[in-house]
């Protein structure tokens, strides 16, 4: 028997079964069914639907909350109307930290996260992030200071990230200074800690910056502790001209995925056993290594032949 359309009246019981199951389950929307069940999945999906749900203006409501106050306060400007510029999970907004004109013009950049971004700590549930992260950057940066300011945003990541950078009052924006050699790379790292007898140790080619001064990666007091930070500018190409200035380029061939990354790591020596909690913030599908795909192909194989085995 076949419906008005032409189709079999069992043609529903045909779907697939992923599809009827996201058909099935009310109380689940389709992002969290996915992401739940198959995080990989979720994150090819989020790729490829990219371009369609970021490629829109935003509210100012969606910004930060400190680029929020900063243009309340007339003391910056962000183009919501329409992104500069979008490439993968990257939107670009125009963005002038002062609209006077006496600022280098830069962008608030909104990344998509992906699995596996979220917190993981020693002896505790994974906590998964999704939403967004932000960065600010300027188009270009005078290299005569061997300085350049980046900030990160993390309190439109959902759920709102607890504060691994004790001296900061929250975590959730701080300003980075990274040298000329990190910039021109586009990746910088920060290390702090105490070594076995205490002495306090610093490593890195850029700095966390708290907004009570001083530096906001604290490792906990103990020897043994350590803390640290990884920045890596995805989709931004720094490039030096040559005339003591690095200007802006976007790189549409950047394959990498960890965009931000924090870590604290007590080492056992604070509380009597190690515990560390580790940050990711991923803007990008992590790639399976070459074993699991073989994997993989291997089980589709055995379980083709399982079914041939009983049908025979």
């Amino acid at each position: 028997m076949r419906t008005a359309s032409g189709r079999p009246r069992h043609w529903q019981s045909q779907r697939p079964k992923s599809w009827r199951l996201l058909v099935k389950s009310k109380k689940l929307t389709i992002k969290g069914v996915i992401f739940m069940q198959k995080p990989r999945l979720f994150a090819l999906v989020l790729v490829l639907l990219a371009p369609f749900q970021l490629a829109q203006a935003i509210l100012v409501s969606d910004l930060p909350n400190q680029l929020q106050s900063c243009i309340g306060s007339n003391n910056c400007f962000v183009d919501t109307s329409s992104p500069a510029f979008s490439l993968g999970t990257l939107e670009a907004y125009s963005y002038v930290n002062d609209p006077s004109g006496s600022a280098v013009p830069g962008f608030a950049l909104r990344y998509i996260l992906l699995p596996p971004s979220g917190q993981v700590t020693t002896g505790s549930a994974t906590t998964p992030y999704m939403d967004y992260v932000w960065l600010t950057v300027q188009n270009s940066y005078a290299l005569a200071g061997d300085s350049n300011r980046v900030t990160v945003y993390t309190d439109k990541a959902n759920p709102q990230p607890t504060n691994l950078l004790f001296g900061d009052s929250n975590g959730l924006d701080i300003d980075i200074d990274m040298t000329n050699a990190a910039l021109l790379a586009g990746s910088g790292s920060e290390t702090n800690g105490l070594d076995s007898n205490n002495n306090p140790f610093s490593l890195g080619d850029m700095n966390l910056l708290a907004d009570m001064g001083g530096g906001a990666l604290l490792p906990c007091a103990a020897a043994g502790c350590t803390a640290s930070a990884r920045l890596n500018l995805i989709y931004l190409n720094y490039v030096d001209s040559g005339s003591g200035t690095a200007t802006l380029a976007f790189n549409a061939a950047d394959t990498r995925a960890l965009l931000y990354q924090v870590i604290s790591d007590d080492n056992g020596s604070d509380s009597g056993s190690s515990i560390n909690t580790t940050q990711s913030y991923y803007v990008a599908v992590v790639p399976l290594p070459a074993a699991a795909w073989l994997f993989a192909s291997g089980l589709l194989c055995l379980t083709g032949f399982m079914r041939r085995v009983r049908n025979t």
